[in-house]
């Protein structure tokens, strides 16, 4: 994702802290791949046990839709309960009115379901 994401700079905050900020460069090495990866959600994901529910905008420049799907399909293949609702025209956000809406809507629905 760092290559793809509009903020590059903040994976290096996230994974190094902020002296990390003056490593952004074009080429990563194999260590910053290397680290990044430990760092990210689909090296853990044998761990995660809990119904998932992914609201994702296909128009999100943040985290490209790609990456919430590929978790979504990482988790299925270990047998968790996984739904993913896709707004077509929404970004990372989700701060049309419609998609807050339908989000609120399907979180609760989620929550009734998987928290009884």
């Amino acid at each position: 994702m760092v290559g793809t994401t509009d903020i590059p700079d903040w994976f290096y905050v996230e994974a190094c802290g902020t002296i990390a900020r003056n490593r952004l460069q074009e080429t990563l090495s194999a260590e910053d791949l290397s680290l990044f990866y430990s760092k990210s959600p689909i090296s853990h994901v044998s761990k995660v046990k809990a119904p998932t529910l992914f609201l994702l905008g296909a128009q999100d420049r943040r985290v490209p839709i790609f990456d919430g799907l590929q978790y979504a399909r990482a988790l299925k293949e270990k047998g968790a309960e996984v739904k993913i609702i896709m707004f077509q025209n929404d970004v990372h956000a989700l701060k049309r009115p419609q998609s807050e809406w339908e989000s609120i809507l399907n979180i609760g629905t989620w929550f009734n379901k998987c928290c009884k």
